[in-house]
């Protein structure tokens, strides 16, 4: 009897081995999904398949307001679903507790995780770079009568460790992540800025300063002030300035509108034959350092925006003292043209020889004839120029003609030529090569004083009648310094135009004649001896002949 016991119990025992066989307790499971009663193998495939999904779910991190995606496998983080199912107690044994365990007990299981660090904290830098940002300084700037203000941005930065511990503590626990951020101020604040704001570019733009001269106010506008202006970072503050150059400069207009009497320069006139000291009388005017001295304190006030500054002497440059020890005595130069009578040449010359004489050239100053001659629309009629080597009818024609003059009355005076330049075609009415056209703004006679004291200039017309020519002159009056010697041009390398046959209304005839280059110069001599020499030349273009078939 016993050992029919012992038999059945035995049977038993080997019919519970053999149902257990190498499968997980029967009511084991892992986040809900059953696996008891499962091999190994069978348990990690349905893991596998029906945990996947949830094992990558998205982490959803909040960085201040920004929400950023990361899957899990991304970040090297994974379910080790092996080393998950093999915690449950897998596998054959013939312990009988192991046996009934497997046939009876089991429950849930936590998943084993696996974490790749490397991957993690690179892809946790890669999120800091979609978050990471530089600061941002404040600004404030002067824009005319405005300030002009962008607000300041913190740095911000990603707490990158502290995110990749929470990742790892969140995974499979939770989906929704803080991230931890650090702020970090600008260099230049909001605050700074307000506090320039208040204490000097605010007030500065705040109104106008008005600058009482006692002849008249001066008003320095807020647009004046911001135009001179500017703010800049001193230290670890904001310091607002201002550049009185510039404000001065900007403060012109204004101060030109005040009832200022101009210094007016000594000038020489003819009389008697000869120049003569026209006095210089001294001007008021408002100097750049009182002007600054009264207005530059004003600048970061509200309340005293009203101030007074005084005139002070506004003396001529060329006195009636230099005048009297530079005044011209001789004639340094001089030269005389002529021209066939033209009604236009006779107003046109005369009018020039008008605004050449009492021109006043100090030493070392630059004249310009271009300028002396002033408006073309102002006085002169019309007359023939050349274009394009053609003549034609054109305001203020013939006036080149005081151009040859006056070139040739300076180079005789040994004085410097600055700009000139000779006409395409040649007149035989002046020296060849040796003369000047000009054209307004464009071409110019220009020489400069180089005597050592001031000279004058006088000019005048002999008026033609017809048939008969007319002449202009002009003489520079100074002390001599040189003896100029300058024999007459010589010419070469001639060659001959084409005839052209023009059919148009305003066609003009114009005879042939041969072009050629001048070539000329001038010995500068003192008690006898050269002491230099100046070598010029010019090519002529030869002068077409024009047959006009007008119908």
């Amino acid at each position: 009897m016993l050992i029919g016991l012992l038999l059945v119990l035995g049977g038993i025992y080997f019919a519970g081995y053999a149902m257990a066989g190498d499968k997980l307790p029967k009511n084991t499971s892992m986040a809900g999904i059953q696996i008891g009663g499962l091999t190994a193998d069978e348990a990690v495939s349905k893991l596998q398949t029906e945990y996947a999904a949830q094992a990558d779910k998205p982490f959803v991190i909040n960085a201040e307001g920004r929400r950023l995606e990361l899957k899990p496998s991304d970040a090297g983080m994974s379910v080790d679903y092996p080393q998950t199912v093999d915690q449950a107690g897998a596998g054959k044994s013939l312990a009988p507790t192991h046996i009934w365990r497997v046939l009876t007990g089991g429950g849930a299981i936590e998943p084993v995780t696996r974490v790749d660090q490397n991957k993690l904290t690179g892809a946790v830098g890669q999120l800091a770079g979609q978050v990471n940002k530089e600061p941002k300084d404040a600004t404030v700037a002067f824009a005319g009568a405005e300030l002009k203000r962008t607000p300041g941005e913190d740095a911000i930065e990603l707490r990158q460790t502290e995110l990749t511990n929470t990742l790892k503590s969140a995974y499979l626990n939770q989906t929704d992540v803080e991230a931890k951020i650090k702020r970090t101020p600008p260099t230049i604040t909001d605050a700074k800025v307000e506090e320039v704001v208040n204490s000097y570019a605010g007030p500065a733009v705040s109104g106008p300063i008005k600058v009482d001269t006692g002849k008249g106010v001066v008003e320095v506008t807020p647009t004046m002030i911001g135009n001179s202006s500017t703010i800049k970072l001193e230290g670890d503050k904001l310091q607002g300035s201002t550049d009185g150059e510039k404000l001065f400069k900007e403060a012109q207009p204004a101060i030109k509108k005040l009832d200022l009497k101009e210094p007016k320069d000594a000038q020489f006139k003819f009389e008697g034959g000869r120049p003569t000291v026209v006095p210089s009388v001294d001007g008021a005017q408002l100097g750049k350092d009182n002007f600054l001295k009264a207005v530059l304190p004003a600048v970061p006030t509200t309340d005293k925006r009203e101030v007074k500054a005084e005139l002070t002497p506004a003396p001529a440059k060329f006195t009636t003292e230099q005048a009297n020890q530079q005044l011209p005595k001789e004639v340094i130069g001089e030269f005389t043209t002529y021209y066939p009578h033209a009604d236009y040449r006779n107003t046109n010359l005369g009018l020039a020889a008008q605004r050449i004489s009492g021109n006043t050239v100090p030493k070392g100053e630059v004249f310009s004839l271009d300028k002396a001659l002033g408006s073309r629309s102002s006085g002169y009629v019309d007359g023939y120029v050349i274009d394009g080597g053609k003549l034609k009818k054109e305001n203020a024609g013939g006036i080149s003609q005081s151009a040859t003059t006056v070139f040739n009355a300076a180079w005789f005076a040994g004085l410097e030529d600055v700009q000139h330049q000779p006409h395409t075609l040649y007149f035989d009415r002046y020296p060849a090569g040796r003369e000047s056209t000009i054209y307004s703004g464009v071409i110019d006679v220009k020489f400069r004083n180089t005597t050592d004291n001031a000279i004058y200039l006088e000019s005048s017309v002999n008026r033609s009648s017809p048939g008969g020519k007319g002449s202009i002159t002009v003489k520079i009056w100074g002390t001599k310094k040189w003896d100029i010697e300058s024999p007459e041009p010589t010419k070469s390398n001639f060659y001959n135009g084409k005839t052209i046959t023009d059919n148009s209304p305003t066609c003009e005839p114009q005879s042939a004649s041969p072009g050629f280059t001048a070539s000329y110069y001038r010995l500068f001599k003192v008690n006898g001896q050269v002491v230099k020499r100046e070598d010029q030349s010019w090519k002529y273009s030869a002068t077409d002949e024009i047959k006009c078939t007008k119908p």
